[in-house]
């Protein structure tokens, strides 16, 4: 299985809008794996375990991860990584008027990558493979939606021909 990625044309300083583009490779994904089709790909790969028991114990694993993170604890999965929290907030001038409920103002959850997944990119397998953004997926269905439309004798089109599937050298901007 490739690596889909789409290419886009962003400013080399994001602060400043006239600074200079450069193309820089985006990550894709073509579809969202829920947790029971997750469960049914474990299951698919040998599981001795049902989907429904599969499900159960990766809902009580992310309850779980939750309630150690919460309680200040670092959880390592071994061969997927670790999770620990992380808070933004604003500084305060002095310790004794920090009041966390007041200046912290969100809390993230971070994945620390263990071996397994740390050089994805020296895989001996990687495959890689240019693909539309997911917005323009989106124009491309909707406007094969239209074409269908027009095929079968409604609507009309106001807009440009194209098939919508672009190539590296149509950069989204």
């Amino acid at each position: 299985m490739p690596i889909k990625y789409s290419l886009s044309a962003r400013p080399t300083n994001p602060s400043d809008k006239n600074a200079e583009k450069r193309v820089y490779p985006m990550a894709q994904y073509s579809e969202l794996v829920d947790l029971n089709e997750f469960a049914r790909h474990i299951q698919a790969h040998g599981s001795p375990f049902t989907r429904d028991v599969i499900t159960g114990v990766l809902t009580a694993a992310v309850d779980c991860l939750r309630e150690q993170l919460v309680a200040g604890k670092k959880v390592n999965f071994g061969e997927m990584g670790a999770f620990y929290l992380t808070l933004r907030s604003d500084g305060v001038e002095d310790a004794t008027t920090f009041d966390p409920s007041v200046h912290v103002k969100n809390i993230y959850v971070h994945w620390e990558r263990s071996k397994f997944f740390a050089d994805l990119k020296g895989d001996k397998d990687l495959k890689w493979e240019y693909t539309l953004t997911r917005k323009e997926m989106a124009e491309a269905k909707k406007e094969s939606k239209q074409e269908a439309t027009e095929a079968a004798g409604g609507g009309s089109n106001s807009g440009g021909g194209g098939s919508g599937w672009g190539d590296p050298g149509d950069i989204t901007e």
